[in-house]
């Protein structure tokens, strides 16, 4: 009963606070996805059911689509990055928008690709990661954008006796790749992951106040209604 009421009050606040985008529900030429089914798991994260054009995975792994509070989340955690090279077409590009088309039964709703810019406007959306077809590269080039800029930001803030380096953020998130075992990890968990890192003992907010410099906090909203430059 309380999984119900959580699914059903995740889609009331989508459907009542979205902005209707124009879109047709049809995959492109190219193959896009027009289409998909998530389903909220037990792990109250979605994940795709079924889509339009999805090629077969050759891990067997699930897909998982971000819902629009983790969107929010990820596009206010990129904020700090702006100041040491965020590239707005590397994030735009790592990702497919969706807007709710219907509930269905079962925990799932049936999504529809929208001509809607991820973190441009107020409509929220559901964002799949593109790992398949011609733009299966977009979102490993955005983790590796976004890891590089991580490292910088922490060298900047913190006073390490010795520079990060990405190799070890990269380890850290390779161990929490394993510790999920044999499950697939979240496109959001692994983001996260990433925009959240921060080597033993430090911790973001630290040098600020030593400083008394007004630094920005992971995941903190400045009120921007528009993140790109």
């Amino acid at each position: 009963m309380l999984r119900e009421k959580r699914f059903t009050a995740a889609i009331n606040l989508v459907l009542c606070a979205s902005v209707m985008a124009k879109r047709d529900g049809h995959g492109g030429p190219d193959g896009q996805i027009g289409w998909c089914i998530a389903k909220l798991e037990e792990d109250y994260n979605w994940w795709v059911d079924e889509a339009e054009n999805l090629p077969e995975n050759p891990d067997d792994e699930r897909t998982s689509i971000l819902d629009p509070k983790q969107v929010e989340y990820v596009f206010d955690s990129l904020e700090p990055l702006r100041e040491f090279g965020l590239r707005s077409d590397v994030v735009l590009l790592a990702f497919r928008a969706f807007a709710i088309d219907k509930e269905l039964s079962g925990g799932r709703v049936r999504l529809v690709a929208t001509d809607g810019k991820i973190g441009e406007s107020d409509e929220k959306l559901f964002a799949l990661p593109r790992i398949y077809g011609e733009s299966g590269d977009s979102y490993a080039e955005f983790l590796d954008h976004i890891s590089l800029l991580r490292i910088k930001y922490l060298n900047s803030v913190h006073k390490f006796s010795q520079q990060l380096t990405a190799s070890e953020l990269e380890e850290e998130v390779r161990d929490s790749v394993e510790s999920v075992g044999s499950l697939p990890m979240h496109a959001f968990q692994e983001i996260a992951s990433i925009l959240e890192y921060c080597p033993a003992g430090f911790s973001p907010e630290e040098d600020d106040e030593d400083d008394g410099e007004a630094g920005v906090k992971i995941g903190e909203d400045e009120g921007n209604d528009q993140w790109i430059a």
